[in-house]
């Protein structure tokens, strides 16, 4: 039985639209991107440039200016302009719009950082998760606190009061 981990890998790719050289769905290494690349896994260094950077996996460093799109799980760091992850996340997001599904642990830092599910750490302007620990923002929401939101203003249906102003926490 063979892993997806144990396929082989190309060390070096540049990816462009409808140009994919050499043609391998996993990088072991580097990929460039230049306007669009999609890709089953990176593994190492994601770089794109005004592109739609699309990968399943991804473990390390991602920086791209444009959209980083992940269908699958994320170990690392992800930078651009926009984060769009669907999978489960472990490490830093860092670009203008988060939208990640999960971020088991890791912190998000943006002007809007929107997750669907658990939030550890939300660092922006707008934070919106289902669940989280930390939100630290202009505007905190989340349904579920199991920590501390500091901002302008705090949402969270399960505070000590559902809106409050500068701080909120959950009720005991």
């Amino acid at each position: 039985i063979v892993s997806e981990a144990t396929l082989a890998e190309t060390p070096f790719q540049f990816a462009a639209p409808n140009l994919r050289a050499p043609d391998d769905p996993n990088v072991g290494g580097i990929r460039f991107t230049l306007f669009h690349g999609q890709n089953q896994s990176v593994r190492g260094v994601d770089l794109g440039f005004l592109s739609l950077s699309e990968t399943r996996n991804l473990s390390g460093f991602s920086a791209v200016l444009g959209m980083g799109k992940l269908d699958g799980n994320m170990t690392g760091c992800a930078t651009g302009l926009i984060n769009i992850h669907s999978g489960r996340d472990t490490g830093l997001n860092a670009a203008f719009v988060n939208r990640v599904n999960t971020l088991e642990s890791g912190a998000n830092f943006g002007f809007v950082n929107v997750t669907d599910g658990y939030a550890m750490v939300d660092l922006g302007g707008l934070n919106v998760s289902d669940r989280s620990s930390v939100q630290l923002g202009f505007i905190n929401v989340t349904r579920k606190l199991t920590g501390l939101q500091i901002g302008f203003l705090n949402i969270a249906e399960n505070g000590f009061l559902p809106m409050f102003p500068f701080f909120n926490f959950p009720r005991n």
